[in-house]
């Protein structure tokens, strides 16, 4: 994308608050108004295509487009319709690109529509801060898209949607033209998440209007892996809730959902050969993840831009599958929990078992060719593994490493391999790379699509490590960017003081507990918006290696969250580190700004999308200013 003119000229200050915020951004103050009769256009490699109109969508040269939505499975979605899809020669519906970006003009415009927002937290008390209603309007009546690759109307290919460019202008002017420049689809999609932010609703409900024209922005991301990871397994969890934040990561920019579907306590994920694994391993039949929610919930995030992608944790964290399989697990809920896992309950899968490899196997034949429409990533997990847990493994009989280390190489060899076959991109938490020295897929020896991504969440220095040994990394430091962090132990001390028999193992007990007053969780203390912001994932780490880095992820491990609290606990924090994802390592001396910035866009999330977001500040702070010390 060539820089347009208007970005030569000096930056002038605003109070437009975009986030996260963009590379370069510049503003007038005229109002304009959003034409109920807009119309939208697509143009691309010497076409012309008519997106959106007054009555909605248009025939043209994408009549075939559907002109009508599936809804989601009953109670999926309340608010929002299925996107708009392709139907091939055979009259078969397809799901592509092009899809995509007609339905996010057209949801774009809408939301514009039917926003709430208006903005009185940003202005100083009872301040005439909106344009008047009753007088002359100049209206924004067109929408022009220039987009260097035409949108594809084949079956979407993820790798390329979600690898593509995400840079994108934007450009209001003077006479109701708003353009759109973006080199591919998700560009656009970025673009039109901006472009929302630039809106306002009016009290009088008598439209939406930009106090901010002409306007022209230019923004890029500066990391290609923006994500949340969310346990959905540890409580239960609804899939309206991750409807609901892949609608906030979307505003945030957020690219990558993460989630880690199973693990000891339950396994919800559906697995089609193996109908009992979800139906036994769930906490309740209702809360079992279908096959048919988990490829709308990828849908619907592609449609946002956002790749949904899964983990299944193994071969520790997997005591929940003894539930159908029993004689697939190892130290399956033993007494004396703390000596076999990290936390309740205990139970991994045997590490040299051909039962254990030919189910392992099954599981991600049948899994992975269903997610891999929807994205290109797939978690094998591999962190926490518990050694002492072998001792009981009757295929082993060892925690010794020497011992453990061929069979685990063995066993995610496996994994990565299935992988590999069904087009999914391998990644692994960090201790299968420096705890255990496995050898896996890296930059030097593989194609891109092949290379293992390695997750880090100890420190820069793991990360330094990883980088070193040719593998490119994820951060998401615990000690700025895990979530559950701060809300005290979900444990309780034995109420004797003192353990039972059998606690430690093999011994008569009698110990003291060792849980103490103020009963602080692990990595303490709470984790604020600010501390996320002004988190430095590059500190520590050589210059020359941080081109290696791909992203990072906020966590969210949900031992104390469900659906009750989620929201709030994710948000505005997720938000924060989301600009640090965008735009680059945020400065102290920003947090000024940041504050009114992501003031308004927590207010945005809480009036249009309904969300229970958590305070950026006093509503004082954000009217008068001021608020430092």
């Amino acid at each position: 994308m060539q820089p347009h003119p208007l970005f030569t000229l000096a930056l002038v200050t605003t109070c437009l608050a975009v986030w996260p915020q963009p590379a370069e951004i510049q503003t007038g103050n005229r109002v304009l108004w959003l034409d109920s009769a807009i119309h939208a256009t697509l143009r691309c490699e010497e076409q012309t295509f008519e997106l959106y109109g007054p009555s909605g969508l248009q025939a043209g040269p994408l009549a075939s487009v559907l002109n009508g939505a599936f809804e989601f499975t009953q109670g999926l979605m309340d608010k929002l319709q299925f996107p708009f899809v392709h139907r091939n020669n055979s009259g078969e519906p397809v799901f592509s690109e092009r899809s995509i970006v007609q339905n996010s003009v057209r949801e774009t415009i809408r939301s514009i529509q039917r926003s709430k927002f208006v903005p009185w937290k940003l202005y100083k008390r009872h301040s005439a801060f909106e344009p008047d209603s009753q007088a002359p309007r100049h209206y924004i009546s067109t929408l022009d898209i220039q987009q260097g690759a035409c949108p594809k109307s084949e079956p979407l290919v993820p790798q390329s949607y979600f690898g593509d460019d995400e840079s994108y202008a934007i450009d209001i002017d003077d006479h109701g033209i708003a353009s759109i420049k973006s080199n591919c689809s998700i560009g656009t999609i970025r673009a039109l998440q901006t472009l929302e932010q630039l809106f306002f609703a009016h009290s009088t409900e008598s439209g939406s209007y930009t106090p901010f024209a002409p306007s022209s922005i230019m923004d890029r991301a500066r990391w290609r892996h923006r994500g949340l990871s969310i346990d959905i397994a540890r409580n239960p969890f609804d899939s309206k809730d991750l409807i609901r934040t892949i609608d906030a990561m979307a505003m945030a920019k957020l690219n990558r959902l993460h989630v880690h579907a199973t693990d000891s306590q339950s396994w919800p994920l559906e697995i089609l050969p193996f109908p009992d694994l979800a139906r036994k391993g769930a906490y309740q039949p209702r809360h079992v993840w279908g096959a048919d929610v988990l490829r709308e919930i990828q849908m619907y995030g592609a449609t946002k831009g956002v790749s949904v992608f899964i983990e299944i944790d193994m071969p520790g964290h997997t005591a929940s599958v003894a539930y159908a399989f029993p004689d697939l697990i190892a130290a399956f809920n033993e007494m004396d929990w703390s000596t076999f896992a990290a936390e309740p309950l205990s139970g991994q899968l045997k590490l040299n078992s051909s039962a254990v490899h030919e189910f392992v196997t099954t599981v991600l034949d049948d899994l992975l060719p269903r997610t891999r429409p929807y994205t290109s990533l797939y978690h094998v997990g591999g962190d926490e593994l518990n050694l002492a847990a072998y001792l009981l493994d009757d295929t082993v009989k060892s925690d010794d490493p020497k011992v453990l280390q061929p069979l685990l190489q063995k066993f995610v060899d496996n994994v990565i391999e299935a992988c590999i076959r069904h087009g999914l991109q391998p990644i692994v938490w960090e201790e299968m790379l420096l705890d255990w020295n496995l050898t896996l897929p890296s930059v030097l020896d593989n194609a891109p699509s092949r290379q293992t991504l390695v997750q880090v969440w100890r420190n820069s220095e793991r990360i330094e490590e990883v980088l070193k040994r040719g593998h490119r990394a994820i951060f998401g430091d615990y000690h700025y960017w895990y979530l559950d962090c701060g809300f005290g132990v979900f444990l309780d001390p034995y109420p004797s003081g003192k353990s039972p028999p059998g606690v430690p193992y093999n011994t008569s007990g009698g110990y003291p507990s060792r849980l103490k007053k103020p009963y602080l969780d692990y990595c303490n203390p709470y984790h604020n918006w600010r501390q996320m912001y002004t988190y430095n994932p590059l500190g520590n780490i050589s210059t020359h290696l941080q081109e290696g880095i791909e992203g990072g992820e906020v966590l969210m491990w949900s031992e104390q969250t469900d659906s009750s609290d989620l929201d709030s606990k994710l948000w505005p924090r997720v938000a924060a580190a989301a600009e640090v994802l965008w735009a680059g390592v945020r400065e102290e001396s920003m947090l000024e700004d940041a504050t009114k910035r992501l003031g308004e866009w927590r207010e945005r999330g809480v009036i249009d999308l309904g969300l229970r977001m958590s305070p950026v500040t006093m509503t004082w702070c954000l009217m008068e200013g001021g608020c430092n010390l």
